[in-house]
């Protein structure tokens, strides 16, 4: 898909996935920048439960100018052209909005067709890698524009781990051609954690429950922004002996969870479907996932258990048969 395939439809109505991640706002905001070049009337909204609650999205929002709006009723028709960014029309990660023409720029597996108008490119390392280059298909120039650079080289920086997860042609090439604020990079790398969400993390980590059977990672945290679980995610995948983790939270509608593996044959995204079953969802990348477990569901069907309990219990049962399916090739 082109974005000039795009430029036939009024209003444009940009949505970010459900608690947007600094990837989320920086491809929303190229694709805001350049429908606002072409005259048409476009927003940059996301919704669901939470705000923006995160200092470095708070002040990335804040520096760079992103004129994303939260939109708390979702019931509301969208008239035009609904886009989603970093997210899938109808996926669990984002509130689905009632539109009649959607298009999907997106970077995860395909998880939902959505016809024609999508672009979605599970190759590369961030969405902002996305944009970036369908921005570079229309002749889009960068000079002069260094918030916006500013944004998509932080998208990318910030959903490959610091750059260490690029592998992309074109992911090196956003990183290397935009050009950034190099203070104010400093400045969101450094302000990723409040004190308060340090506590959080770090009392999480002490009461960690470890499975040394199938080395696999259970984490709870108290109520935070939904990109922490994210952050501890990536920590403990550090930690020599963990293969894979679920760290969560209760919500007030429910129980959100990211997932994460380094296992070559367990992907995250499909472990993450896996746990959210028939009472949530969960999608993602290989090794970086997340979903969420619908509390009406959840208290329906798994009332006897808490949530740590189904967790492990769903974990067990998944490389439980993993090793069964290992042992029957041998």
């Amino acid at each position: 898909m082109r974005l000039q395939q795009l430029e036939k439809f009024n209003p444009i109505t940009i949505q970010c996935h459900d608690n947007p991640d600094a990837d989320a706002l920086a491809s929303g905001f190229g694709l805001y920048t350049y429908f606002k070049e072409k005259d048409k009337d476009v927003r940059l909204i996301y919704t669901g439960r939470n705000r923006i609650q995160k200092t470095n999205l708070r002040l990335m929002v804040d520096k760079l100018q992103i004129p994303i709006e939260y939109v708390e009723n979702a019931h509301i028709p969208i008239n035009g052209l609904l886009v989603t960014v970093d997210c899938q029309y109808g996926a669990g990660n984002v509130t689905r909005l009632t539109a009649r023409q959607v298009a999907v720029i997106d970077h995860h597996e395909l998880e939902i067709y959505n016809g024609e108008l999508s672009e979605i490119r599970p190759d590369v390392g961030s969405c902002a890698t996305v944009v970036w280059h369908m921005l570079a298909e229309e002749g889009f120039s960068f000079t002069g524009r260094t918030e916006l650079g500013t944004a998509l080289y932080y998208g990318l920086y910030a959903d490959t781990n610091q750059f260490s997860e690029i592998y992309h042609p074109l992911d090196m090439q956003l990183r290397d051609s935009v050009p950034f604020n190099k203070d104010l990079i400093s400045l969101f790398r450094n302000s990723n954690l409040s004190l308060e969400e340090m506590e959080i993390a770090g009392v999480a980590m002490i009461q960690h429950v470890y499975n040394a059977k199938y080395r696999y990672d259970i984490v709870k945290t108290r109520p935070c922004d939904p990109n922490i679980l994210g952050f501890i995610s990536d920590f403990v995948m550090q930690v020599d002996g963990v293969d894979s983790c679920v760290v969560y939270n209760h919500q007030e509608d429910g129980i959100k969870f990211s997932v994460r593996s380094c296992l070559k044959d367990v992907f995250a995204n499909e472990l993450a479907s896996y746990l959210g079953g028939d009472i949530g969802s969960g999608g993602g990348h290989s090794e970086k996932a997340g979903g969420f477990l619908v509390k009406s569901k959840y208290d329906r069907k798994m009332k006897e258990f808490e949530a740590e309990g189904y967790f492990s219990e769903k974990l067990n049962a998944y490389f439980s048969k993993r090793q069964e399916q290992i042992l029957l090739y041998k």
